[in-house]
């Protein structure tokens, strides 16, 4: 409603200033005496009358929205706007020619230009409604669930500028399917992987315990039984931890309390804790820090498990007499810890996504790391990191290892 009001608005000022402006230039150009007042007045007032009782009616019955066309729509309004011009020259050649043969001789030409105007203005109104045209086609196509559908973007008027518009909403609804779909495809993997990760330690616990239970064990095998539980039930406990800190991640949960931290006493913790692991592995594992490295300030146990799950992946990636080094270095205002292994490699068609929650690589399928399996090990390293407003990179090479770097912030003293 406030749309008709302000667009009758500008049609009736619009209108006003065109006769002020008409009458204006009568008066300047012909002088017209007080004898031809009334005749001015009848010429002017035809047209206005006739616009402004269309315009209503238009407005009120929206007739132009009843055509199925709107390249009809604009042809009737031209001819409309023709047939107030031909009106106008009429009454003016009766009212004002001396000559009937030159009065007509004018209507003659006004008809053959309004002819003439009004086929040009359809071929007009055709191309513009060919453009609306293209975006329906495209809006159908879409509706379909064509998401590939695209209008022309040809020209720099409104139709162009909707075409333009509706294809970036195209593009975005397509993209948001593609990480729907490939959302949905994780997800999946997900049930599989973590169905299997934990079945596969609780079987063995089950298996282990009943064993116990029954006498079945003899007594020097119960401390290997024993070292079989804890280790798969730490293999649960990380796993359980890994969908723990994805969803505190997912629900903007995580916390940090910062604290100065020698990043050295980290290295030297995470290597002593890995080791036995490494060792069982045939891996050398071994962290290299300066005595002089400035403190950190970071969340230490956040940091631990980075380095912890950077290790454990390494490890499960690196064969028989490889090796592991983790070192860190000083760069303008950050630390920059570094954990290499001369393990396999990643392939480059897997480098970019081995952060993406949920994505293990072609080789990780054909193992469980140690963190269960799930791909969650880097994505969590990733989200712990930028937690700090760090960075994290990767860098490898298929036969040639992998590197991983993070950022730590130094402490400002």
């Amino acid at each position: 409603m406030r749309t008709n009001t302000r667009r009758s608005l500008g049609f009736a000022l619009t209108l006003a200033g065109v006769v002020a402006v008409s009458v204006g230039l009568v008066g300047i150009v012909l002088r017209p005496t007080s004898a031809d007042a009334p005749l001015f007045a009848l010429l002017f007032a035809i047209p206005i009358v006739v616009s402004s009782a269309g315009a209503a009616i238009a407005l009120r019955q929206s007739w132009w929205r009843q055509f199925t066309h709107l390249a009809m729509a604009l042809f009737v309004t031209y001819a409309v706007g023709a047939g107030l011009i031909l009106l106008t020259i009429a009454a003016t050649a009766n009212l004002m020619f001396l000559s009937d043969h030159d009065a007509l001789l004018v209507l003659v030409i006004m008809i053959y230009a309004t002819g003439v105007m009004l086929v040009f203005s359809y071929f007009v109104a055709s191309s513009l409604s060919a453009g609306i045209t293209d975006v329906t086609r495209a809006a159908d196509a879409v509706r379909g669930g064509d998401l590939a559908a695209r209008a022309s973007e040809s020209g720099r008027d409104e139709i162009s500028r909707l075409a333009r518009a509706f294809n970036e909403m195209t593009a975005r609804l397509a993209l948001a399917r593609e990480q729907e779909d490939q959302l949905n495809h994780m997800r999946r993997d997900l049930i599989a992987w973590v169905s299997h990760d934990l079945r596969t330690p609780l079987t063995s616990i089950r298996a282990r315990v009943e064993a116990l239970a029954d006498g079945v064990v003899r007594d020097d095998e119960v401390p290997r039984y024993l070292a079989a539980i804890r280790a798969d039930t730490l293999a649960l406990n990380r796993l359980i931890d890994d969908l723990f800190d994805l969803a505190t991640a997912d629900a903007g949960g995580l916390t940090l309390d910062l604290m100065p931290c020698e990043i050295g006493d980290l290295v030297s913790d995470t290597v002593r804790a890995m080791n036995v692991v490494a060792e069982q592995r045939g891996v050398a594992l071994a962290g290299v820090v300066p005595e002089d490295m400035q403190p950190v300030s970071v969340s230490p146990p956040r940091i631990q498990r980075v380095l912890n799950n950077l290790i454990g992946n390494a490890l499960a990636h690196t064969p028989a007499g490889g090796r592991i080094d983790i070192t860190a270095e000083r760069i303008v205002r950050n630390i920059v810890v570094s954990v290499s292994d001369t393990g396999e490699g990643i392939s480059p068609q897997d480098l970019p996504r081995v952060f993406d929650r949920f994505y293990r690589g072609e080789q990780s399928r054909k193992r469980s790391d140690l963190g269960g399996g799930t791909g969650l090990g880097l994505a969590i390293s990733r989200a712990l990191v930028e937690a700090h407003h760090c960075t994290i990179s990767i860098t490898s090479a298929l036969g040639k290892g992998t590197t991983v770097r993070f950022t730590l912030p130094v402490t400002h003293r």
